[in-house]
């Protein structure tokens, strides 16, 4: 599913309250191609309104060319979240 978002262009990114090493262990583990990035000082999540006490909200952000917000999602199934993403923003 991953190459669906490359081949269109599709930056993915995680944030956690974990540090940079703890994402690093877990990028590995679970083999996965995309990137994390470390808001531990939650400073980021607080921002985007998806601060938790224990951990972030599992929200996705499509963030446009132009640096904007385009579309928040804040009910995510890890099963058909990926899929869901490609359809709309591909169509």
């Amino acid at each position: 599913m991953y190459i669906e978002f490359e081949k269109n262009n599709i930056v993915v990114l995680g944030i956690s309250y974990d540090k940079q090493k703890s994402l690093r262990d877990f990028k590995d583990k679970y083999n996965l191609p995309f990137d994390f990035l470390s808001d531990s000082t939650k400073a980021t999540a607080l921002s985007y309104g998806a601060n938790g006490l224990i951990t972030p909200k599992r929200m996705t952000f499509v963030i446009g060319p132009d640096l904007k917000i385009e579309k928040i999602y804040n009910k995510i199934n890890v099963n058909t979240h990926a899929e869901k993403i490609i359809t709309d923003l591909t169509n």
